[in-house]
């Protein structure tokens, strides 16, 4: 409970100080459209996604309906809406994630394994800082990690008609918001299938409920760009078919294997990727290895490649460690042994504890903490600009 309690007041801490976006595509794809809706902008100065149709329309019309409602209350600071949003996305990543621990505890045979599950799930260094984004990536995997819980826990307790159909629209509403999340949802849909031998008719229930999400989308491109059309389908059009990503740039085959040594703070990255690669190899039939595997592999071969593409797995990175720190407990290989002596582990925890405040009370950009500043200073005054250069 106080891991919990902890993580719930990191989370907050992140929403309320990482002001700004990690990828610029956090502000011009979502709020930049829903400020052409609410008539702060104008269409020509939209990015070329906007005018390609392919950019689903549901977060641009969420951040619209709360700026409404704050207009409403006289709160016309961009700023504030853009806290208050981030803290809401907070807050619904974090009540996911718990969820998502209380659901795959019971596979962590000690207490022990058990605690390191809650603390490396809800303050591994970067995951608070990731749910307070307002980023396709964290709405659509806090969407499939909803969806996800549900359904297991469906089918365990309660084989309920009704939540398998929420399940399915969870999981449609994840896809529609973030087209590549589709991996995760095949692993998903695929291991239901031919390992967990799932009915029939559950089946056909899940889907249709992907089907009624689809349909939300569209009604949401609909609001977005005033006129039918299908964003995820414009998407892979452009993307897949015609290779329009791979003008901001074609990266190797090995650059996600470079990036993740890099930015998950190495030597600590280093038994990361190993432990990864052992959950996927001794545990292969788990749900959680069908899911992630797709997930992660074919990005390897998509031409445009960026680390955050891979956010949404953060997610299901801690159980995969502590599953297979679990399975390796009695290795006695030096390497192992190395890694989990309690040294190293209360170096790990230093570490991650320093990089954990660091992320949670830093902007998440180099400029939006002074042009919050610059916006609180002027407010409701005529401003005179010198620009230099």
């Amino acid at each position: 409970s106080q891991i919990i309690f902890f993580g719930f007041a990191v989370h907050v801490l992140a929403a309320f100080y990482s002001v700004g976006y990690h990828q610029c595509d956090e502000l011009f794809q979502v709020y930049e459209f829903a400020g052409f809706k609410l008539g702060l902008n104008s269409s020509s100065e939209l990015p070329w996604e906007f005018h390609e149709r392919m950019r689903s329309g549901i977060q641009p019309f969420i951040v619209y309906w709360i700026t409404n409602f704050f207009h409403c209350v006289s709160v016309t600071n961009p700023f504030s809406i853009a806290s208050f949003i981030r803290i809401c996305m907070a807050l619904l990543s974090f009540t996911a994630t718990v969820k998502f621990l209380n659901l795959l505890e019971r596979e962590i045979v000690t207490e022990k394994l058990k605690r390191w599950l809650w603390y490396a799930g809800l303050l591994f260094w970067c995951i608070p800082y990731f749910h307070a984004r307002f980023s396709s990536e964290n709405f659509s995997a806090t969407l499939f990690m909803l969806g996800f819980v549900m359904l297991l826990n469906t089918m365990r307790h309660k084989n309920s008609y009704g939540l398998f159909l929420v399940s399915g629209i969870l999981l449609g509403l994840a896809f529609v918001s973030r087209f590549q999340i589709s991996f995760m949802i095949t692993g998903l849909l695929a291991w239901l299938l031919l390992v967990n031998k799932t009915r029939f008719q559950y089946m056909a229930v899940i889907f249709f409920g992907i089907f009624l999400a689809l349909f939300v989308g569209m009604l949401g491109d609909q609001w977005l760009y005033n006129e039918w059309t299908i964003s995820w389908w414009n998407y892979l059009d452009l993307n897949l078919f015609q290779d329009k990503a791979s003008v901001y740039g074609k990266e190797p085959v090995y650059f996600y294997v470079e990036q993740v040594f890099l930015q998950l703070l190495p030597p600590f990255s280093v038994a990361i990727v190993f432990c990864v690669a052992a959950f996927w190899v001794k545990l292969h039939k788990h749900v959680v290895t069908w899911m992630t595997v797709p997930f992660i592999l074919l990005h390897f071969f998509v031409a445009h490649k960026e680390l955050r593409f891979l956010f949404p797995a953060l997610n299901f990175l801690p159980f995969m460690l502590i599953m297979s720190l679990q399975q390796l407990q009695n290795n006695s290989h030096p390497a192992i042994l190395y890694f989990k002596k309690e040294g190293f582990l209360r170096f790990a925890v230093v570490v991650n504890m320093v990089a954990l405040l660091y992320f949670s009370i830093s902007p998440a950009d180099n400029t939006s903490y002074s042009l919050k500043k610059i916006y609180d200073l002027v407010e409701g005054k005529s401003p005179v600009l010198y620009y230099e250069g």
